[in-house]
C-alpha cells in the first residue's frame, strides 16, 4: 500500500510537471508558427484592406496546419525540460534513493504523451481537413469582394503577364488604353484602343472582359520587322485567377486519411499501368539480347555494338524503375499524419537519458537540447519527403526514419547511461 502511494505520488508530481512544461512549450511553438500564419496572410490580403474580422477567422482556420508540428516539439520539449529540472534539482537523486525505479518517473510522460499523439492524429485527420475547407470557401468569397481590378485615371494594371495602361475612367469604360504582352509566346505585342468597357466575365475563376473599340495590334515578328494589324472592335480577357493563392486550395497533407485513401487508389492503378509497361519493356529488351546472344554462337560476324548497345540500355532501364508522382506523394503524406502523431510519444525517449546526468539550470539545458532535437527531426523529415519522388521504394520507410532514428537513438542513449 506505501509503495503504491508512493508511486502514485511520483507519477502526480511528474504528470503535472510534463504538462504545465508542456503548455509553456506549446504556447512558445505555437506562437512561431502563428506569427508566421499571420505573415503570409497579410501578404495575401491584409494589404488589400480586408475588415479584420475575417482576418481573424482565416487565422483561426489555419491553426490546426502548424499544431501538427506543434504538438510533437512541445511533446519533446516538455520532457527534456522536467527531466533536466528533476535530475537538476537532485528529485532523481532522491527517487532512485527511496527505492522507485525511473521508469516510474517515465510512465506518466509516456502515457501522457501518448494522448498527444492521439490529439495529433485527431487533429491531421478531422481538424485540419475541415478547416481547411472552411478556409477555402471563405478566401474565396474574400477574393471575390476584392478590387482585383482597380479601374483609375491614369493607372497600370498587371494582370498575369499583361500590362494595362489607361487614361480616362468613366464608370467601366476606360479611355486610351495599351496592352503590353510580357509572356514569351506574345513578347513585344502591343494592342491600343481609345476606348474600352470593362466587364466582369467569369465570377468562379475571376476573369474580366475587356471591349476594345477600333483596337491597333502592333506584333514584333522575329527577324521580319513589325506587323500591323486593325479592327472595329475585338475582345480581351484579363485572367485573374493567379492572385488566388495556392494557400486557398487544399493540399494533399491537409486532406482526411479517408480522401488520401482514395486519391491513393486511383493513382494506384495508374502506377500499376507504367509498372506493367516498364516490365514489358525489359522483356522485350532481355528478348532482343538473348536472340543476339545466340545469333553471336552460329555467326561470328555479327555485329557486337547492336548487342552492346542493347545490353546498356537494358541497364539503363532497370536502374530508373518507374516512379509515380502522385502515388507516391498521396501515400507519403498519409504515412506523414501517422508518423507526426506517434512523433510526440517516440520523441521523447531522447530525453530520458537525462535522467542519468546532474547538470546546473536542467530546465534551460533541457529546452536548449530540445530545440536542436526539434530542428534536427524537422530536417530529416523534410529530407525524406524530398526523396520519396526520386526513390522508387515505399515513402512510408522514408517518412517513417526520422521517427526511428530518434527513437533508437533514445533507447540507445538510455541504455549507455544506465551502465554509467
Amino acid at each position: 500500500m506505501a509503495s503504491s502511494a508512493r508511486f502514485s505520488l511520483v507519477y502526480r508530481h511528474v504528470g503535472r510537471e510534463y504538462v504545465l512544461s508542456f503548455v509553456v512549450a506549446f504556447f512558445f511553438f505555437f506562437f512561431i508558427f502563428f506569427i508566421n500564419q499571420i505573415l503570409l496572410i497579410a501578404q495575401r490580403i491584409l494589404l488589400k484592406q480586408v475588415d479584420y474580422l475575417a482576418v481573424f477567422q482565416l487565422v483561426l482556420l489555419s491553426i490546426p496546419q502548424f499544431l501538427l508540428y506543434t504538438f510533437p516539439f512541445s511533446s519533446l520539449t516538455a520532457s527534456s525540460m522536467v527531466i533536466g529540472d528533476l535530475s537538476g534539482n537532485n528529485e532523481i537523486l532522491a527517487i532512485r534513493s527511496s527505492g522507485i525505479s525511473l521508469k516510474h518517473v517515465f510512465f506518466p510522460i509516456i502515457v501522457i504523451s501518448l494522448v498527444f499523439s492521439l490529439l495529433t492524429f485527431l487533429t491531421a485527420d478531422k481538424a485540419l481537413p475541415w478547416s481547411t475547407k472552411k478556409y477555402r470557401e471563405l478566401y474565396t468569397d474574400l477574393m471575390r469582394d476584392l478590387p482585383t481590378l482597380e479601374l483609375r485615371a491614369n493607372s497600370t494594371n498587371t494582370i498575369a503577364d499583361t500590362v494595362m495602361v489607361n487614361k480616362q475612367v468613366e464608370g467601366n469604360i476606360v479611355y486610351d488604353v495599351v496592352l503590353f504582352e510580357t509572356s514569351s509566346s506574345r513578347e513585344g505585342q502591343i494592342i491600343s484602343s481609345p476606348k474600352a468597357e470593362v466587364s466582369l466575365y467569369d465570377l468562379q475563376s475571376f476573369i474580366y472582359q475587356l471591349k476594345l473599340d477600333e483596337p491597333i495590334i502592333l506584333k514584333s515578328e522575329s527577324n521580319q520587322g513589325w506587323a500591323l494589324s486593325k479592327a472595329e472592335s475585338a475582345q480581351f480577357y484579363l485572367n485573374f485567377s493567379n492572385q488566388i493563392a495556392s494557400i486557398a486550395s487544399a493540399l494533399p497533407s491537409q486532406l482526411s486519411i479517408k480522401e488520401l485513401q482514395q486519391n491513393i487508389e486511383i493513382h494506384k492503378a495508374a502506377f500499376l499501368e507504367e509498372k506493367k509497361r516498364y516490365e514489358e519493356k525489359i522483356r522485350t529488351l532481355e528478348l532482343s539480347l538473348s536472340l543476339l546472344l545466340e545469333e553471336t554462337k552460329t555467326d561470328a560476324n555479327v555485329d557486337v555494338s547492336q548487342m552492346e548497345k542493347v545490353q546498356e540500355e537494358l541497364k539503363q532501364l532497370k536502374a530508373q524503375k518507374p516512379i509515380n508522382f502522385y502515388y507516391q506523394y498521396y501515400r507519403a503524406e498519409l504515412h506523414k499524419k501517422y508518423a507526426l502523431s506517434a512523433a510526440c510519444f517516440m520523441l521523447v525517449f531522447l530525453t530520458f537519458s537525462l535522467s542519468f546526468f546532474r547538470v546546473k539550470h536542467g530546465r534551460l539545458i533541457g529546452f536548449g537540447l530540445s530545440m536542436l532535437v526539434a530542428v534536427l527531426y524537422w530536417y530529416l523529415l523534410f529530407f525524406a519527403q524530398m526523396q520519396i519522388f526520386s526513390l522508387s521504394i515505399t515513402p512510408a520507410i522514408l517518412i517513417w526514419s526520422p521517427n526511428l532514428i530518434m527513437f533508437i537513438s533514445g533507447l540507445v542513449l538510455l541504455l549507455h547511461a544506465r551502465r554509467l
